[in-house]
């Protein structure tokens, strides 16, 4: 087992404090809503809104605390079947004998091998790998795209990096407050229509809303470049996954992205745009440019892993530096450019053309199965 610096932990058990505190917004806007009070004087009668501190408090620390539970308690063992089951069924993985080869190997190098692992081939051509934890174990998906763009140590270090996920607590309980806060912006921004006073927390649901997310990454990270072997290799393999990052929400995963986003290296989130106004001007960005920035920080902190310093704890100065670079010519502290590169952006066009005949070839079949019923 990786044993994870102080400063790691302390900043998963933070996150696992912020996903936890939205859930108690809703019901103080609940039972402090104008709207109650509306709805009882014009029913007419003796009714009056009895409030009180106590209902007050007691509506914001319950279900803080059940959320606190629910991170640290998560079933992460049966939420992975579950999952696992769901992208099986869905997108027809099947097993790979030279991945299960592989990840045999990897398990004695990062001192798991105790865990069974099923292998399956995702037939996405988009480079992808996951890692889903199971009772005495993981399942292991690897995209077809992975098995062909990446070299064996890339595809080592990255199956690393997600068996670090399955495996260490800390990394667990990271992905589970990531999970637990996915509802964070819906349970910010609707509180408001509960008790108008709240509108100041609809904005906070704009400010950081991808810090769980990051603090699982890199979480991970720093247990995944303890265990490989081959750290330069991890960052090579961030680096090729980058033009993938444009084509992530065109995987079938079988699931709601943000249900099994965690457990995926290149994010496979809905894309949206962004636009934002400042003194230094207008910056504009997508979400495949938020993970191609994502995958430049991770590369980044590989290869100075790489490069023989010290491995610290999770640099979010670096993820901040990333995001305001967001829509600029902005770089890594290592000179990996933030955007995709002409060279990148090539790579990713010839993962959309295979993703577009794959597309086609499953319309075809679709109706050539409707022609013979």
């Amino acid at each position: 087992m990786v044993e994870l610096p102080l400063r790691t932990r302390l900043l998963v058990v933070g996150s696992a404090v912020r996903s936890a505190l939205p859930w108690g917004l809703p019901f103080v806007g609940l039972v402090t809503s104008p709207w109650v009070q509306i709805a009882g004087l014009e029913t007419g009668g003796d009714w009056t809104w009895d409030l009180s501190w106590g209902v007050v408090i007691t509506a914001a620390v319950v279900p803080v605390l059940v959320a606190l539970a629910l991170v640290l308690l998560f079933p992460h063992d049966r939420y992975g079947d579950w999952a696992a089951r769901r992208i099986a069924a869905r997108t027809g993985a099947r097993p790979s004998t030279r991945t299960i080869n592989l990840t045999e190997q990897l398990a004695v190098a990062t001192g798991t091998g105790g865990l069974r692992y099923d292998v399956l081939v995702h037939d996405s051509p988009v480079p992808n790998v996951a890692a889903l934890p199971t009772r005495g174990g993981a399942h292991v998906v690897v995209t077809a795209g992975a098995e062909r763009r990446l070299d064996r140590d890339a595809l080592e270090a990255l199956l690393a990096s997600q068996i670090a996920v399955v495996v260490d607590p800390w990394v667990r309980l990271a992905a589970a407050a990531q999970v637990v806060g996915s509802l964070r912006f819906l349970l910010l921004f609707a509180s408001p229509f509960l008790n108008p006073f709240l509108m100041p927390f609809a904005f906070v649901a704009f400010f950081r809303p991808r810090r769980a997310d990051t603090v699982r990454d890199l979480v991970g990270d720093a247990a995944a470049v303890r265990a490989t072997r081959h750290p330069g290799a991890l960052a090579r393999a961030f680096e090729e996954l980058r033009p993938a990052a444009p084509h992530g929400s065109r995987m079938r995963v079988g699931l709601p992205g943000f249900l099994v986003d965690q457990f995926w290296v290149v994010s496979t989130r809905s894309k949206v745009t962004t636009t934002t106004s400042g003194p230094r001007g207008e910056r504009t960005w997508t979400t495949a440019d938020e993970v191609a920035a994502e995958l430049a920080v991770r590369a980044d902190r590989s290869r100075r892993v790489a490069s023989g310093e010290t491995p610290g704890g999770p640099d979010l100065r670096g993820w901040r530096r990333a995001t305001a670079g967001l829509g600029r010519d902005a770089t890594t502290s290592t000179g990996i450019p933030l955007a995709l590169t002409d060279a990148e952006r090539r790579t990713a066009a010839e993962i959309g053309a295979e993703l577009a005949g794959t597309a086609g070839q499953g319309a075809r079949a679709a109706d050539w199965h409707r022609g013979h019923q």
